[in-house]
């Protein structure tokens, strides 16, 4: 009897022992993930932000610094079409009904450059051939979008459309607005991971 004890006494030990081990091994493979994120984000204009534009989907965890960085395009890309919305000349009328024909002709123009980056950015964000796997990007040709537009004096703001009195109201197309943000962000991330 003293015997039989001993053997299931035993097994609850190592039974216990595995239950503990298996509890701990992804926290501990989470703090390497959340490690590598704020290693990845930490000479960045907003690390907060690219933390989250990062953490955002759950496939993050485990990913390489490549993926890493497509997880924060496509984010950029969703935040470019949020605002996109919200440069809606029919979405800034209602919100300023004093907009002159001229403000409403350039929130139009600012849409259409907001949506156009936002869709462009969001088709590099899958593989060359079309796989759009959470992370998969074209890092490459996201360089050259950033560059390009960077070499254009793109905005990813509408404040140039607002008048004056109305540019001290921050909304999703004010300068430093989560697009602007997050363009910055990604450069910096597209130039560690491309050189």
């Amino acid at each position: 009897m003293a015997r039989l004890f001993t053997i299931i006494s035993s097994f609850a030990v190592l039974l216990l022992l595995l239950l503990i081990t298996e509890v701990s091994l992804p926290a501990a493979a989470k703090d390497g993930d959340d490690a590598n994120v704020n290693k990845l984000c930490a000479d960045t204009p907003y690390p907060d932000l690219c933390a989250s534009m990062i953490m955002r989907y759950d496939e993050w965890k485990g990913m390489d610094d490549e993926k890493l960085v497509g997880t924060a395009a496509l984010t950029t890309a969703t935040l470019l079409l949020k605002a996109a919305g919200d440069a809606c000349p029919g979405v800034q009328r209602e919100r300023y009904p004093d907009l002159t024909k001229a403000d409403e002709v350039c929130f139009e123009t600012c849409y259409k450059e907001l949506t156009n980056a936002g869709e462009a950015l969001d088709k590099l964000c899958t593989t060359k051939e079309g796989v759009d796997d959470i992370g998969s990007a074209q890092l490459p040709e996201i360089h050259g979008f950033i560059k390009e537009n960077k070499g254009a004096h793109a905005k990813w703001n509408c404040d140039r459309c607002r008048p004056a009195n109305d540019k001290k109201t921050p909304d999703d197309v004010s300068t430093k607005n989560d697009a602007e943000k997050a363009m910055d962000v990604l450069d910096v991330l597209v130039n560690k991971v491309t050189k």
